[in-house]
Parts: C-alpha cells; structure tokens; sequence
C-alpha cells in the first residue's frame, strides 16, 4: 500500500465511473489478459466464488509491478470491474508506460511524505468501492512471493469505510517473472503463475476488530488463501483417487 498525498485534481478524476472508463478498462482487460495472463498464468484457484454485481475489496500479496496488470486481467475475466488499484504516484509515473497503464485504473498517491491528510485520502479511496472494484497490496512493499509481510496500518481505514466483502488473494511464482529489483523474464515465468482466491470475508466479520488486530487478520487471509486451497485439491485428489479404485 502507498499511503500519501495526492491532488483533488488526480483522484476525482479516478472515482467515478463513466462510459470511458468503462471502455478503456474493458480493451485494457482483453489486452491484458491475452498478452499477459494466457502466456505466464497456469491456473486460477477460487475465481468462481466472485460475483461481478457484488463490489469487492481485494487484498493481495506484492512480489512485481506486474500483480497489478495480472489481477486486472482476471477481474476483467470474472466480469468484476471496473476496478480502482491503490498505487504510489511515483512508481506508476516513472514512465509513459506505466503512466498509459494507470490512467483511468488508479488512485495514486504519494508515499513517504508526511501528510495530516492521509487517512482522509484512504478514506477516500475506500468509499470509491460504492463504484469500483478496490483492489490494495497491503504489505506496502514488494516481497519475495513465498511470504506475505506485516500489512500496512491504512488498509483498516480503507476497509472501515469501504464495508466492502473482503476477498485475499495469493499470487504464486510471479517471482518467477519479475521482482522488486529484478528483471523481466518470459522465458522462466512461462505458464508459472498461480493465483488463490480465497472465500470472501462479510463487513460483519472484521468491522470490530481493532486496527493492529485487523492488519494481521488481513494478513494471515492472504497466506491462508493459497494453503486452504492446496489443501481443498489435494482432499479432492484423494477422494478421486479413492473412488476410482472402488
């Protein structure tokens, strides 16, 4: 997550949805998916437990700039968008590129600058959700792809206001592809990547929890999502396996 400053300017732009960006999305969706998601992802794990009519605040582990572009494309596919990503202003506007990619799909701000208005900024991320898809990598950093970090404080903001079904989600070998500080490798990412869903969590669930409780909920979800899941398909293996010897 990238809490800091932004303009008015920047991010009312980003909060409402129109035809445009309905449009823009939808090409961005189909373009991402065929050039991105069919040549590095393997398979997807619980992506039929999303609802397009039901708004969604997914929280998702960070390992490449790259997440971004892959949960784009899958909530392209589920029919959940359009979508609005939480970024850090500087990363996405590093290059014309990333800025093209940004447009219209973040609401950026600024991090590490102190700023009193911070928690409004959240908070006003988090009520986009009446609109968007909302989706935040809440570790605030790119990790390793094998752990998920301590999440960062502001997710409880944007999830206290957004009362939004929280979905974890794990990305598996994206490393494989591309990290923090390492380059793009298509060849070795091939068809590598899996992604877990895990069962989205009802407002009722996480509403009381307090922040620093809340924070390490989110955080054992995400962990949680692909682990619950492995152990689901190898139950069902098993179980298939049993029944094919009777």
């Amino acid at each position: 997550m990238n809490p800091g400053p932004d303009s008015t300017a920047t991010t009312s732009t980003q909060r409402h949805i129109t035809r445009e960006v309905v449009f823009i999305q939808f090409l961005l969706g189909l373009g991402l998916h065929l050039f991105f998601a069919l040549p590095f992802l393997r398979r997807t794990h619980g992506l039929q437990r999303l609802r397009p009519a039901q708004h969604h605040l997914f929280v998702v582990n960070h390992i490449s700039l790259l997440d971004s572009l892959l949960i784009a494309a899958l909530c392209w596919r589920s029919g959940c968008y359009p979508i609005l990503v939480l970024g850090d202003k500087k990363i996405w506007h590093a290059s014309w590129i990333r800025k093209f990619l940004s447009n219209r799909t973040t609401f950026l701000l600024e991090r590490g600058k102190l700023n009193p208005n911070r928690i409004s900024e959240l908070e006003e991320f988090g009520r986009a959700g009446q609109e968007f898809q909302l989706i935040v990598f809440p570790e605030g950093t790119r990790g390793d792809g094998v752990n998920v970090a301590t999440c960062q404080p502001g997710i409880y903001y944007i999830a206290q206001t957004a009362r939004l079904p929280i979905v974890p989600v794990f990305i598996e070998n994206m490393q494989l592809v591309s990290t923090k500080s390492g380059r793009f490798h298509p060849v070795a990412g091939f068809r590598k990547v899996e992604v877990y869903y895990g069962e989205p969590i009802a407002p009722e669930t996480y509403l009381d929890l307090p922040r620093e409780e809340f924070t390490e909920f989110v955080r054992e979800k995400i962990a949680a999502a692909r682990t619950t899941e492995r152990g689901v398909l190898k139950s069902n293996r098993i179980e298939s396996s049993v029944n094919t010897k009777e």
